[in-house]
């Protein structure tokens, strides 16, 4: 495959339109749509076809901007490992989801950091889908997810650690510290969380597991702290990580709520490529210490 040709096509799809690609890019139109016409005539089909003043990518051309992005991402990475090398620097570019940046991480990562001063971290936040999406597109080395499903064919899952989650209300609310039927709760006005968050697949499989109605949708918050928050202001319910909570049901802000032959929890797990053959020092590094 024309590499040249791809590396145009994948800007044009990026920002819309072979204009913007072209100045972007530094060559003219007229050279751009060639290119294009090229590795249409090379894979066999139409990638792009005209909307209103931009362009819209046809189910092949979608399909190729996908694996033509993971590509360059990919070369971009081995420039940069290059670089690391001949330069004696390291980084790490970590994606991970809520719990474990907030819970989990921090302290793992001060003392990596202590004891290897010379690397340098880069840690973003995202939901479950947009982590495994960067570490699939190569934007990052790793990432780490807390989930109760997994499954991709390019990705693989190591879990390292056990999660528990509990239902928690405010200390005022009727069903505080008690111990109740999942049936019960379905009654009950939920906190639901944003759609591409483990937690509320978390949430939907135990009522499905348990053959009860999920709940009622009282609020969608888009955060777990957020949704912690509603909670202790005395709205609703919703279903939290011990690690966010404890505290506050420790200092009464939270109270939790039993449910009757359940034991609900996610895993931790390290998210990397199974094209990786090399493991990262500071993996080996958190497991040793996760449970310190």
């Amino acid at each position: 495959m024309n590499l040249h040709a791809l590396r145009i096509f994948t800007n044009v799809a990026k920002l819309g339109g072979i204009t913007a690609a072209a100045y972007s890019m530094l060559i003219s139109q007229p050279a751009v749509t060639i290119q294009i016409r090229k590795l249409e005539k090379e894979i066999g089909a139409k990638l792009i076809e005209g909307k209103g003043r931009g362009i819209q990518l046809t189910p092949e051309g979608k399909f190729l901007y996908e694996q033509g992005m993971r590509l360059f991402y990919l070369e971009a990475q081995i420039d940069e490992k290059v670089d690391k090398f001949l330069t004696k620097e390291d980084k790490i570019h970590i994606a991970s989801s809520y719990i474990p940046i907030n819970y989990i991480l921090p302290p793992i990562i001060a003392k990596y950091k202590l004891a290897h001063p010379h690397i340098e971290f880069f840690v973003s936040l995202g939901n479950v889908q947009s982590v495994e999406e960067q570490v699939l597109n190569y934007g990052v080395d790793f990432g780490f997810v807390v989930q109760s499903k997994i499954g991709h064919t390019d990705l693989q899952f190591e879990k390292v650690l056990d999660i528990p989650f509990w239902f928690i209300v405010h200390p005022s609310h009727p069903l505080a510290n008690q111990t109740v039927s999942m049936n019960e709760l379905s009654n009950e006005d939920f906190i639901y969380r944003e759609r591409g968050s483990s937690t509320l697949d978390l949430l939907e499989s135990i009522f499905y597991t348990f053959n009860a109605p999920l709940p009622k949708l009282g609020l969608q918050m888009q955060g777990l702290h957020e949704s912690i928050k509603v909670v202790e202001s005395g709205y609703g319910m919703t279903l939290a990580p011990s690690y966010s909570v404890s505290e506050s049901i420790t200092g009464g802000k939270l109270a939790q709520v039993y449910v009757e032959q359940a034991d609900i929890q996610q895993s931790l797990f390290i998210c990397s490529r199974k094209s990786d053959l090399i493991e990262q020092p500071f993996i080996q590094f958190l497991k040793d210490h996760i449970n310190a």
